[in-house]
């Protein structure tokens, strides 16, 4: 369980505010896309994803989105925000992740990665020795691969307590 085990659970993505991730040391969030910040079927941020992404930005914490999804929604969703991006991740491959933390040129105990999956975000969180920010997902759009992995997760999310409620 401890390789799947977010340093923090939340709700949602909107509870880590610049004041929560200051208190936690954190200067850089790479966060997934779908279902953690979005739903899979909405393809360009809302007014509520814009104010967070700005928030943390002009309260100086980096951004960037790591997503396992294709560079056509990946794009289109992070340009309007105007912060880095990469597609076709393949989480939980660090591959991708570490290209993310090259953008943010922070230390590592300075990062975290935001996402609503054990097994791909939790899990690239700790085979990049960074911190993981767990959220309850915000569609249920996914397709047959996603729902069978979130199946797979509920026992363990079961065990893990949410922080800051």
């Amino acid at each position: 369980m401890s390789f799947y085990t977010p340093s923090v659970r939340l709700r949602r993505y909107t509870q880590l505010t610049p004041a929560l991730l200051r208190e936690m040391g954190i200067r850089g969030i790479i966060t997934d896309l779908d279902d953690t910040l979005a739903a899979r079927n909405v393809f360009l941020p809302d007014e509520e994803v814009s104010a967070w992404i700005t928030g943390l930005t002009e309260a100086g914490i980096k951004v960037c989105i790591v997503s396992n999804n294709h560079k056509k929604r990946t794009q289109a969703f992070s340009e309007p925000l105007e912060i880095p991006y990469f597609y076709e991740a393949l989480k939980p491959s660090k591959k991708a992740i570490l290209k993310a933390l090259d953008v943010l040129d922070l230390p590592l105990q300075e990062v975290a990665l935001l996402g609503d999956q054990l097994f791909t975000d939790m899990t690239a969180a700790t085979r990049c020795k960074i911190k993981g920010i767990l959220v309850d997902p915000v569609g249920s759009y996914g397709g047959w691969f996603v729902h069978f992995k979130r199946k797979l997760e509920i026992p363990l999310r079961k065990k893990i307590p949410y922080d800051f409620e």
